[in-house]
């Protein structure tokens, strides 16, 4: 990499995913936006214009910039594992919209390109960033709610219609996220996805086994709309998910409960700015036992403590903070759903 004091990165894939990382990006004083390509032009001379960035006619164009030292890759999810691999072998540090590959297999060979190359490979899960999860996790680590013995993970939202032909934005129109063999899921790995990542950050456990059901009951596609599971974590706790795209009158509630032997955490949509709740059966720190306790939380950016994060990972020449291996862990669990929804049956996570 250049011996410059920030990163510069090349956009591929300028959907609507892509302009908070852009708007990111251009914000920080330690990165910068070296290139843009889609195969789109027109979203791709919007973000062209609108940042004033240079266009590519194509990406390999764009991957062989030596002003690029990394590429942010936000295109339909069968894309992003062949993309990410492109750009590895070019020479670039990846950092990838989840859930980064649509199979496991393909994730293990990014992690082994990565590795071989010797490049920083990361995956956007910004929402492990909301300050409410950092306090989460450090009460957890402190012990301030005992052992964990549940987790409910919520994913309601009220998606119009029109969301699997073009998105929430309609910036343009592509089917793909509701065909089973590009999305590789519907509202699990596009939403609940997030969820998961958070909640294996913030209480440190792993998901030993799930049972699930998924369907379609809502909208006219190929992957599910509604889905339910129960997990088995590794310390023998349990936890559930409970997932909609179109449910009526929601407002994004994507919320995560976590019950411990000496109380309860309940972190609200990490987009939001509720304060975290928190109840203690004993007294801990400044907080009092047998009452609830609302711990306000300074907002930030997701958007650019990813960013911020990565950029500092590749400059110091360590793994990215949410890596592969997040992915594949998190990829491992909806992917398991879809088998027991399918097979009728508890799996078994390796």
């Amino acid at each position: 990499m250049p011996e410059a004091t920030y990163l510069r990165f090349g956009i591929v894939g300028c959907g609507t995913a892509s302009i908070p990382v852009c708007e990111a990006i251009a914000a920080l004083p330690f990165t910068e936006l070296a290139a843009v390509y889609d195969v789109n032009d027109a979203l791709a001379n919007d973000i062209h214009q609108r940042f004033g960035v240079r266009k590519t006619e194509t990406f390999d164009e764009l991957l062989a910039d030596s002003a690029v030292d990394a590429v942010y890759i936000a295109v339909p999810h069968y894309l992003l594992a062949p993309l990410t691999q492109q750009a590895l072998k070019a020479g670039k540090h990846a950092l990838t919209e989840k859930p980064l590959a649509i199979s496991l297999e393909d994730v293990g060979k990014l992690i082994n390109l990565a590795s071989a190359r010797q490049l920083s490979l990361g995956v956007f899960f910004e929402m492990r960033y909301a300050p409410a999860h950092a306090t989460a996790r450090q009460l957890i680590q402190a012990g301030a709610i005992g052992e964990i013995i549940g987790v409910r993970i919520q994913t309601l939202i009220d998606k119009p219609m029109t969301y699997w032909q073009s998105g929430y934005a309609n910036r343009s129109t592509n089917p793909w996220r509701g065909i089973k063999a590009q999305a590789g899921g519907g509202v699990l790995l596009m939403n609940t996805s997030h969820l998961l990542d958070a909640m294996l950050y913030i209480t440190g456990l792993t998901v030993v086994s799930v049972a699930g059901e998924v369907g379609t009951l809502a909208a006219n596609v190929e992957v599910e709309d509604m889905a339910s599971a129960t997990l088995r974590f590794n310390n023998g706790s349990i936890g559930s998910i409970m997932a909609g795209a179109h449910i009526r009158g929601a407002h994004h509630e994507e919320c995560c409960d976590l019950y411990g032997t000496q109380g309860q955490i309940r972190l609200s949509d990490p987009y939001g700015s509720d304060p975290l709740q928190v109840y203690l059966k004993q007294p801990f720190g400044e907080y009092a036992a047998e009452q609830w306790h609302a711990i306000p939380t300074q907002p930030v950016s997701l958007y650019e403590r990813a960013i911020e994060e990565f950029a500092r990972a590749v400059h110091s020449g360590q793994c990215a903070p949410i890596d592969a291996q997040a992915a594949r862990q998190v990829l491992s669990i909806v992917l398991a759903i879809y088998q027991s929804a399918a097979e009728k049956r508890t799996i078994t996570i390796s």
